[in-house]
């Protein structure tokens, strides 16, 4: 270790720039899970001029040792991988401080009692909640939560609180600092509901951009939100291991390969949120799916458009279904993303590469990564897991190319995506055609496909008991 760099473990962090960082990053991780008649951002041009701030989590954070309480906003969960915050800024100081700007009044209620939080809401406007769940290192234990939540309910009686404050006041919102998925029984009672994650120091002053509209929010769920009993595994607590300590509980994984949102494609199961779910101040449309698979890889192209009326970000995102001959596989798996920031009305397209490897799946039998040289490979473009409107075949082999037709454009809507055929046969028919048509189409498009080949063809549907939309493939000489 001898030529190992000094390392200066005392470099001041709390910069200009820095904290600007942190705003930002806070900013566009907030997640847009409602908005109900566009209820956000805050404008006073929409009637709004006041505001109620309820619930603890909008008050200024508590400083302890490794964050292992809970009382006040939450920046953090607890545990060594923490850090000593400097300051924290609390929603309430930011929101009161650019409502100022607006000449909007700021009423607050820094408390989770349901009956004075109605009593807050009522008069208003508009009313907000801030709530929160946390979570941690097992060396902590929080509110009777040693590391692990408990239940995936909000803490201190925050379904309660919103249920009392939508009671009172018609325009709620809510605000969720948590590490994850929490139950919203909630959901169909409010306006508007932003998932903050857990977003640092900056807390107060990242939400606050994106309630008022100063950033549009572009955040996307990073797992599926579903109530505890949808999902394949849950957390077991061994009675014979309060203390923790060196011993260890092996827990079976039944599900395999069919975690997170895969789970929920192959039982069917619609999720509260689908796997990178986010709504926008600014709506995207997709189109121009186009394939090519080469000897490195897939490479595939997607153009997004922002048909909002102010500037956004837009997250495409790829998935992928494996061809046929690859069994007891996930119907679809998520291959790669990207984010680009689009003005109200312009068009991008983004290229997005997905390697061999990633083309590959792992064979029991051989144990090593194989890629399939048979068959096609479907690939979807969209907004989430659920929200894939442009899908095309493209074949194993190097050198074919593929392109979503102008019908692909549209949306499926969820119904579509949650139960294609896994490794089902299926019959491909025209857009119009029965069932009993299907069948004898199907066999003479399978003979004469044997007699002729074409530079260009029209690929139909795949279709087992309803229709997907028409692509095309073009195979090079």
């Amino acid at each position: 270790m001898d030529d190992y760099p000094d390392v200066n473990l005392y470099v001041e962090t709390n910069t200009k720039e820095n904290t600007a960082l942190n705003r930002k990053v806070g900013a566009d991780s907030n997640v847009l899970l409602k908005n109900d008649d566009a209820i956000l951002p805050i404008k006073k041009t929409n009637k709004i001029k006041k505001i109620a701030v309820i619930g603890k989590d909008s008050m200024p954070a508590k400083f302890c040792s490794d964050l292992g309480c809970a009382d006040g906003t939450l920046p953090l969960g607890w545990g060594s991988g923490t850090t000593d915050f400097k300051y924290i800024v609390d929603p309430l100081s930011a929101i009161s401080k650019r409502a100022k700007k607006e000449d909007i009044e700021v009423v607050s209620y820094g408390k989770d009692d349901a009956k004075g939080g109605a009593e807050a809401a009522k008069d208003a406007d508009l009313a907000i909640v801030f709530v929160q769940a946390d979570s941690g290192e097992e060396y902590i234990t929080v509110e009777g939560n040693k590391g692990d939540r408990q239940s995936l309910d909000l803490w201190h009686d925050g379904n309660e609180l919103i249920d009392a404050v939508a009671s009172a006041n018609k325009n709620t919102i809510v605000v969720i600092h948590a590490p994850g998925p929490v139950n919203v029984p909630f959901l169909d009672k409010v306006k508007g509901i932003v998932f903050a994650g857990m977003p640092g120091q900056e807390s107060g002053n990242a939400i606050t951009d994106v309630l008022f509209g100063d950033v549009n929010p572009s955040g996307h769920l990073p797992y599926t939100w579903a109530p505890r009993e949808d999902y394949p595994t849950d957390v077991k607590y061994d009675a014979a291991l309060q203390g923790g300590g060196e011993e260890k509980t092996q827990y079976d994984y039944d599900e395999g390969l069919f975690v997170g949102y895969r789970w929920f494609d192959k039982k069917g199961i619609e999720p509260t949120f689908a796997f990178g779910y986010g709504l926008s101040y600014t709506t995207f449309e997709y189109s121009d799916l186009k394939v090519e698979m080469k000897e490195d890889g897939l490479h595939v192209s997607v153009t997004v458009t922002n048909t909002g009326s102010v500037a956004g970000a837009a997250v495409p995102m790829i998935f992928l279904s494996f061809p046929d001959v690859v069994k007891d596989y996930p119907s679809r798996l998520f291959k790669g993303f990207d984010k680009m920031m689009l003005e109200a009305g312009e068009s991008k397209t983004t290229k997005i590469f997905i390697d061999n490897h990633d083309l590959s799946y792992f064979d029991v039998e051989s144990m090593k990564f194989v890629k399939p040289e048979e068959g096609e490979y479907t690939v979807f473009a969209g907004s989430n897991a659920r929200d894939l409107p442009l899908k095309v075949n493209v074949s194993a082999n190097a050198g074919e190319t593929g392109e979503a037709g102008e019908d692909n454009n549209e949306s499926d809507a969820e119904e579509d995506i949650g139960d294609l055929p896994e490794n089902d046969d299926v019959k491909e028919v025209d857009e119009d055609s029965n069932d009993e048509e299907a069948e004898t189409e199907a066999a003479e498009e399978e003979e004469s496909s044997n007699e002729t080949e074409k530079n260009t063809t029209e690929v139909k549907k795949p279709v087992k008991t309803r229709t997907i939309r028409k692509c095309i493939i073009k195979k090079k000489n």
